[in-house]
Order: structure tokens, then sequence, then C-alpha cells
């Protein structure tokens, strides 16, 4: 997203120079995720990573610390707080097969880790043996949201300038591999989502009988101003979160999904990118196989949970 993180998704950066220092910044994301190139660091003898993470394994930052990792130069990380928290891990764990730029192999979608502790782990799953250091945060407990911080959210990308979002975003992600609008293009993306063909009423009506923790939804209509459906009239939900406790981003998504799926059978379509996001094919959201997918995401997210224990350094 640039220095300045207002280069939209998807777009490549490209090297620039820094108005106010007059430094030469150095691009390390292209579209499709194509590796760093090793010779921008032919002369650094050390690399500092402070980048802000939102604890999720589709949000790119992380995969460019992957690849800055296998490049075997001495790496020290300046941690900085996981907004959504240390203690709730969610999704099942990505298999090697699905590895991808949105996607490291080998952790689930919520995976409840700092930036730093997902250094150390990212070393030993992956088997890299460069120099590894941190500087640990001060002050930081495992329980703590971001609110418990005291800081306000800066946006780290264009899409994610509230918090709201940022929570939301742990699921709603995977609308960007349907043909619902995710909210691009207006002033809450993640938040709201929708599509030309989706009667509002009748889906809050429907959501609200799923018993959601933590989120109710509303109608709400919108017309993005880029992205899907630019420039049409669309309908759909939005999210008002109640309990940051409780919510459960990945697995309201894949239920408000598997709604929309039985209720717009024809009209809801999903492309190659969701099961990149999301770790398995829609078909895993039917009505018949919804309750497995739910169960099989609750175990491995479970199974990570143990796993990251030995990687952790803050206490609750």
């Amino acid at each position: 997203h640039g220095i300045g993180s207002f280069i939209a998704d998807g777009k490549d950066v490209e090297d620039q120079r820094d108005a106010e220092t007059g430094l030469v910044v150095h691009s390390l994301y292209s579209h499709g995720g194509k590796p760093v190139d090793p010779a921008v660091f032919r002369d650094i003898d050390c690399i500092l990573f402070d980048i802000q993470d939102v604890g999720l394994r589709f949000y790119t930052y992380i995969a460019t610390l992957k690849q800055l990792l296998e490049l075997g130069k001495p790496l020290i990380v300046l941690d900085r707080p996981n907004p959504l928290g240390g203690l709730v891990v969610e999704g099942p764990i990505l298999p090697p097969s699905q590895e991808s730029f949105v996607g490291p192999g080998g952790l689930p979608v919520r995976y409840a880790l700092t930036i730093g502790e997902l250094a150390f782990w990212m070393q030993d799953h992956y088997g890299l043996c460069g120099e590894l250091e941190i500087v640990e945060l001060s002050g930081y407990r495992r329980s703590d949201l971001w609110h418990d911080t005291g800081r306000p959210w800066v946006m780290t990308s264009p899409a994610l300038a509230h918090l709201e979002g940022v929570f939301l975003y742990a699921g709603f992600c995977l609308l960007e591999g349907t043909t619902l609008s995710e909210g691009r293009g207006t002033s809450a993306p993640f938040e709201l989502f929708g599509a030309p063909f989706i009667d509002p009423y009748r889906l809050s009506d429907e959501v609200g009988r799923l018993g959601l923790q933590g989120v109710v939804f509303t109608p709400v209509s919108f017309v993005p101003s880029q992205g899907k459906h630019q420039g049409q009239l669309c309908h759909g939900l939005y999210a008002h979160i109640l309990d940051y406790q409780t919510l459960r981003p990945f697995s309201i998504c894949l239920r408000v999904l598997s709604t929309i799926h039985r209720l717009y059978p024809d009209q809801l379509v999903f492309n190659s990118h969701f099961s990149k996001l999301a770790g398995f094919g829609p078909e895993e959201l039917f009505a018949d196989k919804l309750g497995h997918t739910l169960q099989k995401a609750e175990q491995e997210s479970q199974a990570f949970m143990q796993e990251k224990r030995r990687f952790e350094r803050y206490g609750t």
C-alpha cells in the first residue's frame, strides 16, 4: 500500500523518493507477490521490521515478513500489538497446497500472535536460519484488544480505516472471492456488504435467525464508487459489533455466506480467490457441509492454539 498506506489493494507499488527526508524508498510489494529482490539488500547489514499488522493470515504484510526472513539477513522486529488480541484463534490451518502471497502455509486465519512472535514461529515452521531478534513491547498483555492499548487506530491500508472494520475483516475478507461487494468504494469496507440482487430485509430476517454472538446486522443500501458493482445500487447488511470478546468473525461470515447461497444460489458466484483466502472450496459452505466445515475449523484452530504457545512472549 506504499509508505503512506494509500495505494489501493492489488496495485503495484513502485520505488519512490520520500519528500520529507529525500531517502529512496524501495518497494517490497508487487501484484502477485513476486519475491523481494535480494539486490536491494546487498549493502544492508541488518533489517528493521516496523510494520503494524492486523493479526490475519491473508493480510500480506506477513507474507513480506516471510520473504525477508528467507533472505537470511539479520532481522530485528520492532514488535507491535495484535489488534485482535492474543487469546482467540480462528479458522482452518492453510495446507501447503493452498499457500500463496495471501496465505502463508501452516497458519489459521486469525493466529493470535504479535508480529514479533509470528516471526519466530515462521523461522521455526519454515526451517529458516537467519539471525532474528525482537524488541519486545512494554506493558502488553495477550488479553489486550486494540481498545485496551489506549492508542488511536491509524489505518494500516485504505480499506481498514476503522477498528470495527479490522475485526470484521477477519471473516468478511472472504467476500473478496465472491460476486458480493465487500464495501470497497464506500466509507465502511468489511462493515457492510451486498449486491444488486439482494433483498436486504429478507436477508436481515434470515441472518437474524442464526443466533450469532457479538454482532447484529441491519439492512443497508449503498453505491460503491470503486470495485465490484461500481456505480450500481447494492443492497445488503451492515454489521454492528456488540461484544468484541465474543465476536467470531470467521465463523459468522461462513454462516452468513451459506445463508446467502441458500437464498441466491444462482447469483452468488465464487472465484478462485475464495479458496486462497479461506483454505477450502466454496462447496464446503453449502448447507449439508457447513457444520463439518465449522467443526474442522474449530479443531484446527485449537490445535494451533497449542502449537503457538511456545512462541508466546507475553502473559495475559
